[in-house]
């Protein structure tokens, strides 16, 4: 696909081939970045996928994620699983997709906190990676339940007690949102369901940088 792309950009054809004068990495660099804007056509598809794996996640009760679950990852979640020897080439393209979920995704606090992982899963807000810099060594909180007082609130003292100051400061801005389970949310899109453009977008910064 890159190279039918390029050969059209350029006025290439099977009779009559012409010198391709800008690589192609500058011509899927943004305009204002002096490229023409092209779509890295990895990364696009990437961001394809990550959208098959978002919706394993956010549609668990769907007939596709429960035969897939029952077939690769019954005794794990989705962003934990390991890829089999013989895994199909479909299931094998959706785990390539996790590449740009693992990055997007954060657990938003709906219930009790119980079902994140305070060191492992991204939580926090516009924090760093999402998780909490205080070391993990010898610490006695592993779920965020841990955190949460019976009446629905952060325990003030023990955050201030377990956690750096930026990372106290972090959690305790971070609202409990009331009742039910915590969910998987992306957070570079406000209403928190997964976008393929923003997506592509995460991955093209990486690049850049």
């Amino acid at each position: 696909m890159r190279a039918a792309i390029a050969n059209y950009w350029w006025g290439s054809s099977t009779d009559n081939r012409h010198i391709h004068w800008m690589r192609w990495g500058r011509l899927t660099a943004a305009k204002c970045q002096g490229g023409m804007g092209f779509r890295n056509l990895r990364h696009f598809n990437v961001a394809m996928l990550g959208k098959q794996g978002w919706r394993l996640m956010s549609r668990p009760e769907s007939l596709c994620a429960r035969v897939l679950k029952g077939r690769y990852f019954h005794d794990s979640d989705f962003m934990e699983c390991t890829r089999k020897k013989h895994a199909s080439h479909t299931w094998r393209a959706i785990l390539a997709g996790r590449e740009v979920l693992g990055q997007g995704l954060i657990k938003r606090i709906i219930g009790d906190g119980s079902l994140t992982n305070i060191w492992r899963d991204r939580w926090l807000p516009q924090h760093f990676n999402g998780r909490p810099i205080t070391p993990l060594a010898d610490q006695y909180v592993t779920r965020v339940a841990d955190l949460i007082t019976a009446s629905g609130q952060w325990n003030e003292d023990l955050v201030r007690q377990v956690f750096f100051l930026v990372d106290a400061e972090a959690i305790l801005r971070t609202p409990i949102r009331g009742r039910g389970d915590d969910i998987w949310a992306w957070e570079l899109e406000k209403h928190g369901m997964y976008s393929v453009r923003s997506a592509y977008r995460l991955l093209e910064n990486q690049r850049l940088h």
